[in-house]
């Protein structure tokens, strides 16, 4: 059995956030003084691992999950190309999901491959585009000499 204490950090699908086990409502009948008279405290199991997110260190660095560009993805792939837009979606969408589960390493890798993904589509509809207004350019240059 895990030692759970009141300040121990808890996360599920339901919590926004990695949140302390008293501030849940259906574990804080755990952790009232008229519930403890009858059970002695459970000491809280000591997290060591740095990359957890760490609410109680105001300087943890992980707070926040790292930027989804969730958003950034789905307009390029509606103005540019969706051939390369759909990975930086996929990758977008898995950002927060990784975080909350604990997974800080593959947020940031997810998060990173969106931004590429992105700016990988942005310059193929670039050159798409230049590659047009090219073709479309010698088109009227030479109609015009004949």
């Amino acid at each position: 059995m895990k030692q759970i204490g009141p300040n121990t950090l808890i996360w599920s699908e339901d919590l926004v956030t990695w949140t302390k086990a008293q501030d849940v409502a259906e574990l804080a009948d755990l952790f009232t003084s008229a519930n403890s008279a009858n059970h002695p405290p459970i000491p809280p199991k000591q997290i060591t691992d740095s990359s957890f997110p760490n609410t109680n260190n105001p300087s943890a660095p992980y707070l926040r999950p790292p930027k989804t560009y969730l958003i950034e993805s789905i307009i390029t792939t509606i103005i540019c190309c969706w051939i390369f837009g759909i990975p930086s979606i996929v990758y977008a969408s898995r950002v927060e999901k990784k975080f909350y589960a604990g997974d800080i390493a593959g947020a940031e890798s997810d998060s990173k491959n969106a931004k590429k993904w992105i700016i990988i589509n942005l310059v193929a509809c670039a050159a798409v585009w230049l590659l047009g207004i090219g073709i479309f350019g010698l088109g009227l240059i030479s109609g015009a000499f004949q």
